[in-house]
């Protein structure tokens, strides 16, 4: 008869101990895209974003401004412009609301867009309302003209939106004009 071998419980019950504790330090916070006044989007959900709204562009019958091929960066810009774009058009006769949204990306292939998709589509289409002078004549406009002006005489409001970017994508520099590419120390030159 065969002498019956006993296996050590701990050794399994340390490596599933090391796997949980591994698991919960790879939850939401590092898989953090961008967040912008508490509202995360996942690295993910960033690039989806940039593919859908690629797919937006390519499909456009009459090419927009704000609709251009983008990237990963660009989308972050969007969604950090946002809140001030908000304030501006919420609203008004020119705000946007997500079932216009959501007809748009759609007739332009995107029927099923993800948050991120939207509220950067959302945020585009108000950067090409400001952009639209025509527009911005009519008498109805007039309340946008006047937030926009006051909100964007200075870099104040821009200031004022709370957003963490993920170091992938660089940095958030508003003096930059949004995301910027993130030098590390050891490439950095010294000044003499």
């Amino acid at each position: 008869m065969m002498a019956r071998v006993k296996r050590s419980r701990v050794i399994p019950a340390l490596a599933l101990t090391a796997v949980l504790a591994l698991a919960g330090c790879s939850g939401v916070g590092s898989d953090l895209g961008v967040a912008v006044d508490g509202e995360e989007y996942s690295v993910t959900e960033l690039q989806e974003a940039t593919t859908q709204l690629n797919e937006v562009a390519a499909n456009l019958e009459q090419p927009l401004q704000t609709f251009q091929e983008s990237s990963p960066q660009q989308v972050v810009t969007d969604l950090a412009v946002l809140p001030v774009l908000e304030q501006i058009f919420t609203g008004t006769p020119a705000e946007v609301t997500d079932s216009q949204l959501e007809e748009f990306l759609a007739g332009a292939g995107v029927a099923e867009p993800v948050e991120a998709t939207l509220e950067a589509a959302r945020s585009r289409q108000y950067q090409e309302r400001l952009g639209d002078m025509t527009l911005l004549q009519d008498p109805a406009m007039s309340e946008v003209v006047e937030r926009a002006q006051t909100l964007l005489a200075t870099p104040d409001a821009l200031a004022a939106v709370d957003v963490e970017v993920n170091p992938r994508y660089g940095s958030w520099d508003i003096a930059g004009g949004g995301v910027v590419p993130r030098i590390p120390e050891w490439i950095r030159s010294t000044e003499r």
